[in-house]
């Protein structure tokens, strides 16, 4: 060795480190502990199989709802026509025939009612309402034996949940109706009884307001024919006094019949002379009838009395168009069996092998 070589002292050298992760060694303490491993992987698999098959099934039924059709709203449309041509003004129509339309309407148009029903079938308190009904609600407190009142308004929520209804897409009208149950039988059955009962509401709702827009024009041409009466009775007040003074004016002048060349735009005209004043105030004097004196009177008074006997009676309409009828399905929701049971007999694994890792790490120094 040259001179120039200098030697590397020992504790220069560095030796294996005692930490150094050996990993044949840990394959053969896992494969010497594989009792242990396997034992706990059944555990947990087991665990798995016994809470898939005891869990609360969940089954979901839905429904393919759109805008209603016109015949599917026709007897409502028809009862709404005939208001509308009762109180349109003289009577004109839109290009198409049908009476001018007016904003109290605007509720009872197809996109309206089938918005509407949309919003009633998400309302929470329909929700609640149907769920206490049908007996769904007092049915499931029974079942877990729920007595506390904050459990009683978590369990209204997770049935709430259960019911809802989602856009197919954000261009499109459509809507999905879901109701999930126990089973699948219970899944279609409140479903159709949730979207039923959802239907009376509106029709309900529907009607009451039709008839709530009828009184109120009832009320309104009452108002407007009351109005409209009293000036008329006002004008025939001025003008028998204005023919009054016109008999007397005529009389002094000693005018009895009529004169050609006389300006009628006078206040008192003496035009008709002594003798036709007096027949035209003895005629103002029979005349007791309002409407005589004032034809638009006569016309608010047709169309009172059209709508007054105007035979308004529920309508029957449909709030939807049903394109996909609610049926039992064919898979559940919950529990997914196949994956808790891989999920469970994973983590048994995983816990066994750390049991296994963890129980080597912190062995004694006599047990290697």
């Amino acid at each position: 060795m040259s001179e120039k070589t200098q030697a590397i002292p020992n504790k220069w050298v560095q030796a294996p480190s005692s930490d150094e992760v050996d990993l044949r060694e840990l394959v053969l303490v896992l494969w010497r502990q594989k009792v242990l491993i396997l034992l706990v992987t059944g555990v947990f698999a087991f665990a798995g199989i016994c809470y898939a098959m005891t869990a609360r099934q969940v089954w979901t039924s839905q429904a393919l709802v759109s805008e209603p059709s016109g015949a599917q709203v026709a007897e409502l449309q028809l009862a709404v026509d005939k208001i509308q041509a009762i109180i349109s003004s003289n009577g004109r129509n839109g290009s198409n025939g049908a009476p001018l339309s007016t904003g109290a309407f605007s509720s009872l148009e197809q996109p309206a009612i089938y918005k509407s029903f949309i919003s009633a079938f998400k309302s929470m308190d329909n929700k609640r309402a149907f769920l206490m009904q049908e007996g769904v609600y007092a049915a499931e407190i029974h079942r877990e034996g729920i007595s506390d009142k904050r459990s009683e308004r978590e369990l209204m929520n997770q049935l709430v949940e259960a019911i809802s209804a989602k856009a197919q897409d954000e261009k499109s009208q459509d809507m999905t109706l879901s109701f999930s149950a126990e089973t699948p039988e219970l899944a279609q059955q409140r479903l159709v009884q949730y979207i039923n009962f959802v239907q009376q509401q509106q029709l309900k709702s529907k009607n009451t307001e039709l008839q709530s827009i009828w009184k109120s024009r009832i009320k309104a041409l009452a108002t407007q024919y009351d109005s409209v009466k009293a000036d008329t009775l006002l004008k025939r007040q001025e003008e028998l006094q204005r023919v009054r003074y016109s008999l007397r004016i005529s009389k002094a002048a000693g005018v009895d019949t009529p004169l050609e060349m006389v300006d009628s735009q006078e206040i008192f005209n003496i035009q008709l002379g002594a003798k036709g004043l007096a027949e035209k105030l003895s005629i103002l004097n029979e005349i007791k009838d309002p409407e005589l004196f004032n034809s638009e009177l006569g016309k608010i008074s047709l169309k009172l009395s059209s709508l007054t006997e105007l035979n308004l009676k529920d309508a029957d309409f449909q709030s939807f168009n049903m394109i996909d009828s609610p049926e039992e399905p064919l898979t559940r929701d919950k529990p997914k069996r196949l994956i808790i049971v891989v999920l469970a007999t994973l983590l048994g694994g995983m816990l066994g092998i750390s049991i296994v890792l963890v129980c080597h790490a912190f062995r004694r120094p006599e047990d290697a």
